[in-house]
C-alpha cells in the first residue's frame, strides 16, 4: 500500500511540474523599473539600509533585556 502512495506522489509530482510548465509559457514576468525611487536608490540598496535598521533596532531591543535581566536599569 506505502509502494502504490508514494508511486502516485511521483507521478502526482511530475503532473504538477507539467502543468506549472504548460501554464508558465503563457506568463511572462516584467520587472517594474518604474519602482525605483527619484534620488537612483535601487531596490538592492534599499533593502539593505531595511535590513541595517531591523538589525540596529534588534540590537537595542536584546540590550535591553540584557539588562532587564541582569538586574541593571538605564
Amino acid at each position: 500500500m506505502l509502494v502504490f502512495i508514494i508511486a502516485g506522489a511521483i507521478i502526482g509530482s511530475f503532473i504538477v511540474e507539467y502543468l506549472v510548465h504548460l501554464f508558465a509559457d503563457n506568463y511572462t514576468i516584467e520587472w517594474d523599473s518604474a519602482s525605483e525611487s527619484a534620488n537612483g536608490i535601487s531596490s538592492a540598496q534599499e533593502i539593505a539600509i531595511a535590513m541595517r535598521k531591523t538589525h540596529r533596532e534588534s540590537e537595542r531591543q536584546m540590550n535591553k533585556a540584557f539588562k532587564v535581566a541582569s538586574g541593571t536599569h538605564c
